[in-house]
């Protein structure tokens, strides 16, 4: 397989051949091309988005997820999946508002609902901490240091770290 390196995209793009068009709407086109130098398949997402804030402007993107072999036969005969994002989990090429193709690597990104589910129970936490500080008037030091304990421990918790 072709390493994903920074490239300019007409060159990459005239080297190319498709194999076969998976699916084509108004503004999205799905295919799977393949490189006729190096033999390398990719799926070829194709977005054209309507920039309104550019007096209308049609502003055009293209994806390229390299494909092995198995991949190529299962998208060939529908069975598997393929739409961008939710099936783009390995790193892939993509265009900008220039003539270049950059590499990106969507791993970064798969843990995001895990970490806003923690960050809203964090919050929460800190709300019920908040709320039990200011109705602690009448507690003693003790009973506050245990009070802020019990909240860093829910926090350890929730971040899934031992107590200490």
């Amino acid at each position: 397989m072709d390493t994903l390196d920074a490239r300019e995209k007409d060159e990459f793009l005239s080297s190319l051949e498709k194999i076969k068009e998976l699916e084509q709407s108004e503004f999205e086109t799905y295919s799977i091309v393949k490189n006729r130098e190096t033999g390398d398949h990719y799926l070829h997402y194709f977005l054209s988005h309507l920039n309104l804030s550019a007096g209308g402007r049609r502003d055009d993107y293209d994806y390229f997820l390299p494909l092995d072999s198995d991949e190529v036969l299962g998208l060939m005969f529908g069975e598997q999946p393929y739409h961008f994002p939710d099936h783009w989990r390995n790193p892939y090429l993509r265009s900008g508002n220039d003539n270049r193709l950059i590499p990106f690597d969507p791993s970064e990104n798969y843990d995001l609902e895990e970490d806003a589910a923690a960050e809203l129970a964090m919050l929460a936490q800190l709300e019920q901490f908040k709320e039990q500080w200011m109705n602690a008037e009448n507690m003693s030091a003790e009973e506050k240091e245990k009070l802020t304990r019990e909240y860093f421990a829910q926090l350890d918790k929730i971040l899934n770290k031992p107590e200490e």
